[in-house]
């Protein structure tokens, strides 16, 4: 291979399969589920069928690797939020971020919520996601307790607190970015909800 060729998306493969999640990408944003298929894929991204069959096993396999993208996105920006301002400070600004990106990753979990049911249980890709999501949901829980750690807070000890957080930053974040609430102001919810879900999970320290 020539070192021209080393260095552009026909010899490179990660640029090729980079390529290929962002054209998968864009017909998602499109067109839904029903427009990822292998050939609408090569098309957008300019190459073969049997080029993109080299990386993925069909569409599910795409589709789970960009909802993994999407997954470690979300949790690398919560890793890196700060720990100084408060538990209500922390989840307000959990809950900003995924209404901005609401429109890629709701979409997407909303659409994997249908594709889990037909994917094989036994797909290495299935168990990616799995594995992802975990970690994503362990991150969360990390950071809250940090958090609360800091501001003089426990958090209760009870196996619901983490799937009901979970459950209070989507709705919130959902809410914003569908205008379900129009009479609203985004910022008055936002500081509202986190307040609320604080006070529902955390205990004030004695003397704190």
């Amino acid at each position: 291979m020539s070192e021209s060729n080393a260095g552009s998306i026909y010899g490179d493969a990660e640029a090729r399969r980079r390529r290929t999640l962002d054209a998968a990408a864009a017909l998602l944003a499109e067109g839904g589920y029903s427009a990822l298929t292998i050939r609408a894929v090569a098309k957008r991204a300019g190459t073969s069928t049997g080029l993109i069959y080299q990386y993925f096993a069909d569409k599910q396999d795409i589709f789970m690797a960009l909802l993994n993208e999407a997954i470690v996105g979300s949790m690398n920006r919560i890793a890196a939020l700060p720990r100084d301002n408060g538990v209500a400070a922390l989840l307000a600004a959990i809950i900003d971020d995924s209404a901005r990106r609401w429109a890629q990753v709701g979409r997407m979990s909303a659409i994997w919520r249908d594709a889990e049911g037909d994917a094989d249980p036994d797909r290495e890709s299935l168990h990616e996601v799995h594995r992802i999501a975990a970690l994503y949901d362990h991150g969360v829980l990390r950071a809250v307790t940090e958090a609360a750690e800091r501001e003089g807070r426990t958090l209760l000890d009870d196996e619901s607190v983490l799937p009901f957080l979970l459950s209070g930053l989507q709705g919130v974040a959902a809410t914003i970015a569908n205008n379900w609430a129009p009479h609203l102001d985004p910022s008055d919810l936002v500081s509202f909800s986190a307040g609320a879900l604080t006070r529902a999970i955390t205990l004030t320290e004695p003397g704190a």
